[in-house]
């Protein structure tokens, strides 16, 4: 009886460190490889670049690939912050809503995401284009950048992505007066792309 209330003893003993040691103070949980707790991506470990842009029916989404260029695995979950820049002096603010309306992406969970050294995440911008037509193509229309706050990482960062110009029109400005002003958001998800109809 007592080897055996101190085997029991032991084993509690070996369990209560195994759980000490996979859930310190500032961890996340979520999954990889291995099952073990991941912390906060570090912003400074992380770079955004538009992805290919998708175009059906008027409706227009381009995903912004999130790159984790550090040597750890790290998590990230939730929408961005965005703000966009207009290459002059807007007619109207612009806005970005939470959730897909255009018929490019589908509607995501909001989960968290581990994202391994060298591996992608992506949100997604998704917009009808043809809503404001009337309000032309000029400099107070054209939204050449946006500045992206991707939430719970640290230190606070604003990363700035320039949508470039080529000949096609894909990837370069995008007009926001055509958008009405209004673009949508999918949540950060897993891959270079958010789920897409």
């Amino acid at each position: 009886m007592g080897h055996l209330a101190r085997g029991v003893g032991m084993l509690a003993a070996l369990v209560s460190a195994s759980v000490v040691s996979c859930s310190p103070v500032g961890y996340l949980a979520g999954s990889t490889g291995a099952g073990a707790a991941t912390t906060a991506c570090s912003s400074k470990a992380l770079s955004l670049a538009p992805g290919l842009t998708e175009v059906s029916a008027g409706n227009v989404g381009t995903p912004i690939v999130i790159s984790n260029n550090g040597s750890v695995a790290c998590a990230i979950s939730g929408y961005p912050a965005v703000v966009a820049h207009i290459e002059g002096a807007s007619p109207h603010p612009v806005t970005f809503v939470r959730g897909p309306r255009s018929e490019i992406y589908v509607a995501s969970p909001v989960r968290t995401i581990v994202v391994g050294p060298k591996d992608k995440a992506s949100f997604g911008i998704s917009y009808v284009d043809g809503r404001n037509q009337q309000d032309g193509q000029g400099r107070d229309c054209l939204m050449s950048s946006i500045s992206v706050q991707i939430p719970r990482t640290s230190p606070t960062r604003k990363i700035t992505v320039v949508f470039r110009r080529k000949s096609d029109g894909f990837g370069g400005p995008i007009n926001s007066c055509f958008t009405g002003f209004e673009f949508r958001l999918t949540p950060i998800v897993k891959g270079p792309t958010p789920p897409e109809r």
